[in-house]
């Protein structure tokens, strides 16, 4: 897996491939699989990731929490407030997102 910066993992991000930067990584679950943790979701983002997950194909994670999810419906950035660190992966997946939207126009 492509270690890298943070800011750097927003194309990665946008591309739906893997990377690890430092405590912010994305998996394709289609062929690596899904780290099987759900870390800190509170339970309603946690139920929310079961209802999906084995329509899900790739995954950020902080810290081992899923923030983001990619389904063939689209994106889902969980909406739970976390550390700073986290908000600013948030962040970063967020504008990766916007950024693979504008690619697909």
């Amino acid at each position: 897996m492509k270690q890298m910066n943070q800011r750097d993992a927003i194309h990665y991000i946008a591309m739906q491939q893997e990377f690890k930067a430092s405590a912010l990584s994305g998996v394709n679950a289609n062929t690596s699989g899904l780290q099987g943790a759900y870390g800190r979701l509170d339970p309603e983002e946690f139920a929310r990731f079961k209802a999906v997950e084995i329509q899900v194909d790739y995954v950020v994670y902080s810290y081992g929490t899923p923030i983001a999810w990619h389904t063939m419906d689209g994106w889902y950035v969980v909406e739970q407030k976390f550390s700073v660190t986290t908000s600013k992966h948030q962040t970063f997946t967020r504008r990766a997102i916007a950024e693979s939207l504008e690619g697909a126009i």
